[in-house]
């Protein structure tokens, strides 16, 4: 696929439209003017009744973040006092990376934490064998690529600056190949989106993440620092970490990961199975409060306000200004030639609802998809993650659906009023929503899984076990 400078400004043409409608529209497209209440602070929280799910099972919850700018449903969820609303005290707990998150919630340290979706998935099929699960959907996109001043001085530009897509990946192809061995490029986790979207981008340039770079992992504070240091040449993260490093002027955007897959599942809450087992109504009260917070994150005249309180010190820990271009749609792709780089990306970060070419009403972003565990395990197998997993699993459907389950979600959705897509887990996703043009099909993993040139241990093929 060539995606052009002309169809990149009518999309966000279009999605400047969308994020408008996001300020009235919520939850799958409820009107928000018509349930929210003015506070002194000159706020709009959604102004739902409480929904009485039974008695809480446990009430003092500790719920673990990393810091990033899609943790923001978890503290405002605190911060607002919709938890304290469902009748829950929670502890946020910062983590210092996606291990200690994993480690926490299997250890039991955490009962629930924002994570990155692949975690539950890979911790069920993986070496682990751990039964953690997805109560829900946190956000879509929210990533980037960023690349040094290295590869700036070399010639590379953000990506829309070239006539395609296909002419910035043959000149980043060139450099990447120019290297005497391969460079270094982060992402904060195997199971992330930011190593599956990585190498999905360097795949479609026809870079071999295998090969051609060294593929490593890094917590996401500690990126713009190893950049800085020289020890790696580019990297995927959430924000404010590419932003701080464009400030900072250390690197560049040269690619946001909702171009590589536009609307792609970014965090997740999860939990273990047996936390789940011992407090089904609790769990419930949890998704319901983190519902609200959701929906007030994609209220556009509370994003400034939710900026300013996920920067604070026991939170995401950095300048306002970091964090205030994504959430406010106005993203700066940076350089080193003093040019004004700011492009509008008002879907950068989506938390709940907003009017797209990939989101239509009844669907939101904390609907549970099974197509994108089924996406989730085509990448895993493509990487050789699941060593034990020689073809693509023929109980697949129904390990995805106890890792990702719908049970939670549909049930407080309905007695929260929220329309979603019932009855519906698989969607088909066009060519138009993936960098190389590709379509996702669902329901014939395996065909798409084959489909990929480059993959760990190509040219053998997979099938169905």
């Amino acid at each position: 696929m060539t995606l052009d400078r002309r169809r990149f400004l009518k999309y966000s043409a279009y999605a400047a439209a969308g994020f408008t409608v996001a300020a009235c529209n919520s939850g799958g497209g409820q009107n928000v003017a018509d349930t929210t209440a003015e506070t002194t602070e000159g706020a709009t929280p959604l102004g739902r009744p409480a929904v009485d799910f039974g008695t809480l099972e446990k009430t003092d919850l500790t719920i673990g973040i990393i810091p990033l700018t899609d943790c923001a449903p978890l503290v405002i969820a605190k911060e607002k006092g919709f938890f304290e609303k469902y009748g829950l005290n929670v502890t946020i707990n910062k983590e210092a990376s996606w291990a200690t998150v994993r480690d926490g919630l299997i250890q039991g340290r955490l009962d629930a934490s924002h994570a990155v979706c692949g975690m539950p998935l890979l911790s069920e099929l993986g070496p682990d064998k751990a039964p953690m699960r997805s109560l829900m959907m946190l956000d879509r996109n929210g990533n980037s690529m960023t690349l040094s001043k290295k590869a700036w001085e070399a010639g590379i530009r953000p990506w829309y600056e070239y006539g395609s897509f296909d002419e910035f990946g043959a000149a980043y192809r060139k450099y990447i190949t120019s290297q005497g061995e391969p460079p270094t490029f982060a992402v904060v986790f195997p199971s992330s989106m930011h190593n599956y979207n990585t190498r999905y981008w360097l795949s479609a340039m026809g870079i071999n993440p295998e090969t051609d770079m060294k593929v490593i992992v890094i917590p996401p504070p500690q990126m713009v620092e190893n950049m800085k240091a020289g020890t790696m040449d580019g990297y995927c993260v959430g924000e404010p970490w590419n932003q701080r490093a464009v400030f900072d002027q250390v690197g560049f955007t040269a690619t946001a990961d909702r171009d590589v897959w536009q609307g792609h599942p970014e965090k997740v809450l999860a939990t273990m199975q047996s936390w789940l087992d011992a407090n089904p109504n609790t769990a419930k009260a949890l998704v319901a409060a983190v519902i609200e917070a959701c929906e007030y994150c994609d209220v556009m005249d509370n994003r400034l306000e939710v900026v300013e309180i996920i920067s604070q010190r026991p939170y995401v820990n950095a300048k306002v200004e970091y964090a205030k271009a994504s959430m406010l749609g106005t993203y700066n792709y940076g350089g080193f030639d003093g040019q004004d780089r700011t492009q509008p990306i008002p879907d950068y970060n989506l938390f709940n609802f907003m009017e797209t070419d990939y989101m239509k009403a009844s669907n939101n972003a904390n609907y549970p998809w099974a197509s994108h565990g089924v996406w989730l395990l085509t990448q895993m197998i493509r990487w050789g993650q699941l060593p034990d997993i020689k073809e693509y699993p023929a109980d697949a459907d129904a390990i995805i659906d106890r890792v990702y389950p719908v049970t939670v979600y549909g049930a407080v959705a309905d007695a929260m009023g929220i329309s979603y897509p019932k009855g519906e887990r698989m969607m088909k996703e066009p060519g138009s929503f993936f960098i190389d043009g590709r379509e996702f099909n669902p329901e014939d993993p395996v065909a798409y899984l084959n489909g990929f040139d480059i993959r760990a241990g190509a040219p053998r093929t997979f099938s169905f076990t």
